[in-house]
C-alpha cells in the first residue's frame, strides 16, 4: 500500500514510520509511552528498503523512524524524534534542566547508537551470501559493540534510577543484541548492566514496545 504524507490538521494524531523490530523506533515508541502521549501518536508500520510504499517521499535517506508531527512537518532521526517529543510535545522531564546532565545524557545517546550502528553493520553483514562475507569486518564491528557495553558497564553508577532519553536508549539497544544477536553474552559479564536491565524491562512503556521475535 502507498502512503501518502499530507499536511496534518491542528489536533490531528502524529504518525510515526516505524518497524516494532528497530531499536531505533523502539526509542521513539518508549519515550511516546513515557511521555504519555503514545495515544497521540500513530505508529505506522513500513518496510524502508520498498521504494514502492512512498516512504521515501517522507524520508530520502530510506530510514527509520521517520516521524509527521500534527502540523506536517517531517522530523526524522532517533535522537531527533525522541527529543522533539520530549521537549515540544511532552513535558521535558525526559531531559535534564541542568546543562551538563543534558550533555551527559545526549553522549549517552550517541554511544548507545554506535553500539546499535555497530550491531546492525554485522546483521547486514551476515545477510549477504556467505562467500561475499566479511569475517574481519564483522569481528571488527562486534569488538565496537563490546567496547560500547564495557562503557555502559562502568557508567550504571551514573543512570542508575535515571529515566530519560539515554537510559531508554540503553535498554533498547539491550534488548536488540539480545534478539538480533543471541549467539553473544552481552550482559554475562557485565553485571551491573543486567542487573539495572532486568529493573528497566519491568516498566510499562518497555513491555508496550516488545519487538516481534517472529520476524
Amino acid at each position: 500500500m502507498s502512503l501518502r504524507h499530507k499536511e496534518q490538521n491542528a489536533g490531528a494524531k502524529m504518525q510515526l514510520y516505524m518497524s516494532a523490530n528497530s531499536p531505533y523506533a523502539r526509542k521513539a515508541r518508549v519515550v511516546a509511552h513515557e511521555l504519555a502521549l503514545h495515544n497521540s501518536v500513530e505508529m505506522i508500520e513500513v518496510n524502508p528498503r520498498n521504494p514502492s510504499t512512498g516512504f521515501w517521499d517522507i524520508n530520502p535517506l530510506a530510514k527509520i523512524p521517520a516521524l509527521v508531527t500534527n502540523n506536517g512537518d517531517i522530523i526524522y532521526d532517533s535522537p531527533v524524534i525522541c527529543e522533539y517529543l520530549n521537549e515540544v510535545e511532552g513535558d521535558g522531564h525526559l531531559l535534564s534542566q541542568d546543562i551538563r546532565e543534558r550533555w551527559r545524557t545526549r553522549t549517552l545517546v550517541a554511544l548507545v547508537d554506535g553500539i546499535l550502528d555497530a550491531g546492525m553493520a554485522v546483521r547486514l553483514e551476515n545477510m549477504r551470501p556467505e562467500e561475499e562475507r566479511s569475517a574481519a569486518w564483522i569481528e571488527k564491528q562486534l569488538a565496537t559493540a563490546c567496547r560500547g557495553m564495557d562503557t555502559l558497564e562502568k557508567n550504571v553508577p551514573e543512570f542508575d534510577n535515571k529515566v530519560d532519553l539515554g537510559t531508554i536508549g540503553v535498554a533498547c539497544a539491550i534488548a536488540w543484541l539480545q534478539l538480533r544477536h543471541g549467539d553473544h553474552d552481552w550482559l554475562g559479564k557485565r553485571p551491573q548492566l543486567n542487573d539495572w536491565y532486568e529493573q528497566f524491562t519491568k516498566r510499562d512503556s518497555f513491555q508496550e514496545t516488545l519487538p516481534d521475535q517472529t520476524r
